[in-house]
């Protein structure tokens, strides 16, 4: 049997064609589990007027009804909507894996869609849209992605879509969205753990069409002022700085910029006035963003947005010493490993740094980063768009 998918992979292998490329693999012995990371290139770009959020509503329409095969094969399955993209995380024992995979990529690629599946997805995703509004996190994400991108752009608004949008999408134009946008030359597959790229190759290529990665044009941002107030019922302010980088940036050293950032302004002994914080890199074809956000009181959201600019500036203005970078380099691999500790979070990261033109080992990036190339990064980084989110008039009564 081993001899007979050798011999297929090295057949599919022979043929001209550029899916090989779309299917990233690292070979993990000692990893327990194995998990594969498909990446649709549809979004919010692809959704007709009037349907926002159907591409997220597709994909889990079309692995619902699957989901007790993964149970009884013990997998695990988790599906995300992103900007540029659709995730599915499928996470399989060694000896599962691939039945496990075959069946996502049938569902994906060849079953019919099921209408009842849709009518209960639409039904779940409306009443978790609705609960998850009234956050304001969730707000703040919001308001930073119309401020961003332009509150007209398809990226402005949430890549999942809102309670009221989903709720008028019909059966119909979700089956017409997955004939469209639910491509096969669409799709990215990572696979990480105790396999061989062989294998991968004769459970994997015979569902991708030959060609390269095709997905959808995103139009350029509308973004309008740098600094958005948005009133908001709450007791806290969220403040937050967005950072865009261009497709050349040194994203690890960007990365490790906002942790640097974060550690000088977050919370701590002498800032205790920070009720929360947060840092992400956000990564899509032709550069990203470093998103950087506290949560504070109302009467010091400006006053702690200064701060996060100066912190970050700082580093642009002269290179940090090798003794404090060496320090300060070593908590930061420390953190980045541990975020990549888990196989769905390297397969996660081969898949995107497929889908955005880049390949390479993400744990290996993460030894790149040095002093001259953190100054090189911070002094790349332009004006950030600030947004202040909270109950701004009340505390200027």
């Amino acid at each position: 049997m081993r001899a007979l998918v050798l011999a297929l992979a090295a057949a599919l292998a022979c043929a001209p064609s550029f899916a090989q490329d779309r299917i990233l693999v690292r070979s993990e012995p000692g990893t327990p589990v194995v998990t594969v990371e498909v990446l649709l290139a549809a979004g919010p770009a692809d959704e007709p007027e009037g349907e926002e959020g159907v591409a997220y509503l597709a994909a889990r329409s079309v692995v619902a009804p699957i989901l007790p095969l993964f149970d009884s094969l013990g997998a695990r399955l988790r599906v995300e909507g992103r900007k540029d993209a659709v995730s599915m995380t499928l996470t399989a024992a060694p000896d599962a894996w691939d039945e496990a995979t075959r069946i996502l990529l049938v569902a994906l690629f060849r079953d019919p869609l099921e209408a009842s599946a849709v009518t209960r997805q639409r039904a779940a995703l409306v009443a978790e849209l609705t609960a998850r509004e009234t956050s304001p996190a969730d707000a703040l994400e919001r308001e930073v992605d119309a401020a961003v991108w332009g509150r007209g752009h398809p990226w402005g608004r949430p890549a999942v879509g809102t309670a009221a949008s989903v709720g008028r999408i019909q059966p119909a134009a979700v089956e017409t969205f997955l004939r469209r946008a639910f491509s096969q030359e669409r799709a990215v597959i990572a696979v990480v753990g105790p396999v061989e790229r062989a294998d991968v190759d004769a459970r994997v290529l015979a569902f991708l069409e030959p060609g390269p990665l095709r997905g959808g044009e995103v139009p350029p941002p509308t973004r309008g002022d740098t600094a958005v107030h948005t009133e908001y019922n709450a007791i806290t302010a969220w403040v937050a700085a967005s950072y865009r980088f261009g497709a050349d940036a040194d994203v690890e050293s960007i990365r490790m910029l906002g942790r640097l950032v974060l550690d000088q302004v977050g919370f701590g002994p002498s800032r205790r006035s920070v009720y929360d914080q947060g840092v992400e890199v956000v990564r899509h074809a032709g550069g990203g963003e470093l998103r950087i956000h506290l949560v504070v009181p109302p009467r010091e959201a400006e006053a702690w947005g200064t701060r996060m600019r100066e912190a970050l500036a700082g580093y642009a203005a002269a290179p940090v010493s090798e003794a404090a970078f060496t320090e300060r380099a070593r908590r930061f691999r420390g953190r980045r490993l541990l975020e990549l500790d888990s196989p769905e979070a390297r397969a996660d990261a081969l898949a995107r740094g497929a889908l955005v033109g880049e390949r390479g080992d993400p744990l290996a990036a993460v030894q790149r980063v040095t002093a001259e190339r953190l100054h090189a990064a911070a002094r790349s980084l332009d004006t950030p768009v600030m947004v202040y989110l909270g109950p701004f008039e009340k505390e200027r009564e």
